[in-house]
C-alpha cells in the first residue's frame, strides 16, 4: 500500500501535573514521545500497549480531538489542527470512531434511531436518513424493531453494534476503535471484531484498533504499533511482529499472552478465536434462536 490516509509526525503531548509548591512551573509528565504513525487507505492497524502506555492520547490526537505538544498530523494531506467544532467538519465526515463503554457512548434519553441518525444530522448529509438507517442497522445486525428501543433495553453486544452503526451510517474512509472490546466478555469480542473486519473489507475503509487484547488483534491487523511508555517501540505487519519481535517490551507482551488448547478457550497469541456469534445475543439469528443479555463489565486504560 501506497498512499498514506493518516499521518503523525512527532507528536507529542505533555500533561501538567498538580503543583506541589506555591512558587515555580507547575510539573509537566510526557505521556507521547514523538511518534510516527502512517495509516494507509484501506488498511487494518492495530495500536496495542498497557494500560497508560499513551495509545488513546495518540488516537485523540490523531482525529483532531485533542492537542499535539509538539508534532503535526495530516489527514489525506490535509492538515489536522482541533480549532474548533465547525472548522472540523471536513474530518468528522471522513472517520467514524467507536468507543470503549457501548453504554456510556449512548445517549440514554434518544431511541436507536435518533443515535445512529446524529451524525447525519451534525454533518448535514443529504439523502433519505430512515433508509440509511435502516440499512445500517440491518448491516450490523440488529432487527428494525430495537430502532425505537433506548439503549437501558439493550444487551452489551447490541449496544456496541449500535455505536458502530452510529460511526460507519455517514460511509467514513477512516474508523477507529478505541478498546471497543473491552468491556464485552469473550465471546462477544470475537463477534464485534468479526464485524468490524467485515464492514473494512466491504467498504475499503481503514480501521484502526486501540487494544490490549494481542489474541484478538492478530486475527484481523494488517500492522501493529507497540506502544511502551509514550513511545513507539515496534512496528511492522502482524505475522512478522507475533513470531519475531525484535524489541524486548514486544516479546514480553507476546510471550504474556495464555495459550489455551482445548476447544472454546478464549483467543490467545496462537490460538484461534471464538466462533464469531457463537454466544453473541446481538448476532443475527434464525428463527427459535437463543436471546439471553450479555453481562459487560468496564476497564480504562
Amino acid at each position: 500500500m501506497s498512499d498514506v490516509l493518516l499521518r503523525g509526525r512527532g507528536v507529542s503531548r505533555d500533561h501538567r501535573l498538580p503543583r506541589t509548591k506555591v512558587f515555580g512551573p507547575a510539573p509537566v509528565r510526557r505521556v507521547l514521545h514523538g511518534a510516527d504513525v502512517d495509516i494507509h487507505a484501506g488498511e487494518a492497524v492495530a495500536i496495542i500497549g498497557e494500560s497508560g502506555s499513551g495509545k488513546s492520547t495518540l488516537v485523540r490526537i490523531l482525529l483532531g480531538l485533542q492537542h499535539a505538544t509538539a508534532g503535526t498530523v495530516e489527514f489525506d494531506g490535509r492538515p489536522v489542527r482541533p480549532r474548533g467544532i465547525r472548522t472540523q467538519h471536513w474530518l468528522r465526515r471522513r472517520t467514524g470512531i467507536v468507543l470503549q463503554d457501548p453504554y456510556a457512548s449512548l445517549n440514554p434519553r434518544l431511541t436507536v434511531a435518533r443515535i445512529v441518525a446524529e451524525p447525519l444530522r451534525s454533518l448535514q448529509i443529504d439523502g433519505d436518513h430512515r433508509r440509511l438507517i435502516g440499512e445500517v442497522l440491518e448491516r450490523v445486525g440488529l432487527p428494525h424493531e430495537l430502532a425505537s428501543a433506548y439503549p437501558h433495553a439493550l444487551s452489551g453486544g447490541q449496544r456496541q453494534r449500535v455505536a458502530i452503526a452510529r460511526a460507519i451510517v455517514h460511509r467514513p474512509d477512516l474508523l477507529v476503535g478505541d478498546e471497543p472490546m473491552s468491556a464485552l466478555d469473550v465471546t462477544l469480542r470475537a463477534s464485534i471484531l468479526e464485524l468490524l473486519r467485515d464492514l473494512q473489507r466491504e467498504r475499503g475503509m481503514s480501521l484502526v484498533v486501540v487494544s490490549h487484547d494481542l489474541g484478538l488483534v492478530r486475527h484481523f491487523a494488517d500492522r501493529v504499533f507497540v506502544l511502551h511508555d509514550g513511545r513507539i517501540v515496534e512496528q511492522g505487519p502482524t505475522h512478522s511482529l507475533f513470531h519475531h519481535p525484535r524489541h524486548e517490551y514486544t516479546r514480553r507482551l507476546v510471550d504474556a499472552v495464555p495459550r489455551f488448547s482445548r476447544p472454546g478457550a478464549a483467543p490467545s497469541a496462537t490460538g484461534d478465536a471464538p466462533r464469531p456469534g457463537a454466544d453473541d445475543p446481538s448476532a443475527p439469528r434464525g428463527p427459535g434462536g437463543p436471546a439471553s443479555e450479555s453481562t459487560t463489565t468496564h476497564t480504562e486504560e
